[in-house]
């Protein structure tokens, strides 16, 4: 069910074996743009679910609450779970932002604006317009079976066919109960799995801050890693240190000497000749295998560094030597580079403030660097 992919993706994938099962459940249940009301009933809407799966063979259970303002907000917390380490997680969609938290993850927290499907998925939603696009793709070809009872709540039962929507979206048969008053999402099973809600208040009370996804203060968002500050031997002689360039935006290459050169000649053009935004190399510099020295020997670490510079010869922008590609670790990993490798060329947008605004590689091309760039501006 897509009521809630965020969480699935990051609560309840990677915790426990078994995980997938409930994330083919809880990614099914709506694909498309959202709804723009609910069917009825009271706005505020809290209600708890029992996730059922089978992991190894056996019967896993694990327990969400979730605080849904029809289908224009939803906070999910996961408050059971056979992994310990999951409770607690949260996701919370205030209609424009996605903020999620778990304590596994490093950092902690996530934020994204205007969350695309592409790197989110689908935001969570539990309450469905039956004439809606969205309901439409959660319970294909949906079929009106009966009426029933659940929790004290009359609810229309539908069968819904497979669903050939493709990666998470794609379910077999399944069926969905949907509250007759508030088209609140009540139960819903197949694929092996099942979402049954336990309790639900439909005048819930709750905070102020229930939905609110501002990130809390002095904590660093996953969305938007930092740049670490570094302070490195520069190609030429000297030093490069991040500090010097604070508060402008940045556009780093990082790679070998070849595939810095080779970016930055594309690169030039679209930056005032390298000067706006600043344009800056960081060289990754590998020690070879038969390299005798040690990087912690300030003496072996400068006459390491020295060689570099010898062999790489001039560039057109200031390029800091990266024993290792340490200092440059976030935007190398971010554009997909292995560790210890130097190719692709690593490309990271920085701005002002020292987040990193994006990351590709130099296979990307012209106009999508020109897009980066504007948009740093």
């Amino acid at each position: 069910m897509n009521h809630a992919i965020g969480t699935s993706r990051r609560m309840l994938a990677g915790h426990f074996a078994g995980a997938l099962a409930v994330l083919a459940l809880v990614a099914a249940c709506g694909e498309g743009e959202l709804p723009t009301s609910s069917i009825g009933g009271s706005d505020l809407i809290r209600v708890r679910y029992t996730v059922t799966f089978s992991a190894d063979g056996e019967e896993q259970r694990q327990e969400m609450e979730v605080i849904a303002d029809r289908d224009q907000r939803a906070r999910v917390t996961i408050i059971a779970s056979p992994d310990e380490t999951a409770v607690g997680a949260v996701t919370i969609w205030d209609g424009t932002a996605v903020l999620t938290y778990d304590k596994n993850s490093d950092p902690p927290y996530n934020r994204i604006e205007n969350p695309r499907q592409e790197e989110f998925g689908e935001v969570p939603v539990f309450v469905y317009q039956l004439e809606s696009d969205r309901f439409a793709q959660a319970c294909a070809d949906a079929r009106r079976v009966d009426t029933h009872t659940l929790i004290g709540r009359t609810a229309v039962r539908y069968a819904c066919a497979p669903s050939e929507a493709g990666g998470e979206g794609s379910r077999e048969a399944h069926e969905m109960s949907l509250d007759q008053a508030t088209g609140l999402v009540l139960k819903d099973t197949g694929d092996g799995v099942s979402l049954v809600a336990t309790m639900v208040d439909f005048n819930a009370a709750i905070a102020a801050d229930t939905f609110s996804t501002k990130l809390p203060d002095g904590v660093e968002n996953a969305a938007q890693p930092k740049l670490d500050h570094f302070r490195l031997p520069r190609v030429g002689g000297g030093e490069l240190a991040l500090d010097t360039y604070l508060g402008q935006p940045l556009v780093i290459v990082a790679g070998d000497p070849e595939g810095i050169r080779q970016t930055v000649q594309r690169l030039l053009p679209l930056s005032g000749g390298g000067t706006k935004p600043q344009l800056l190399g960081m060289l990754i510099a590998i020690p070879p295998e038969d390299w005798k020295g040690s990087l912690l020997d300030p003496e072996d670490a400068k006459a390491f560094a020295d060689s570099v510079s010898k062999a790489a010869g001039t560039f057109k922008i200031p390029v800091a030597i990266d024993p290792k590609g340490a200092a440059g670790y976030h935007i190398t990993s971010l554009a997909g580079v292995e560790a210890g490798q130097t190719r692709p060329t690593a490309v990271g947008f920085v701005r002002s403030d020292g987040t990193i605004a994006h990351v590709t590689t130099d296979k990307t091309t012209d106009d999508e660097l020109r897009n980066q760039i504007d948009d740093l501006a």
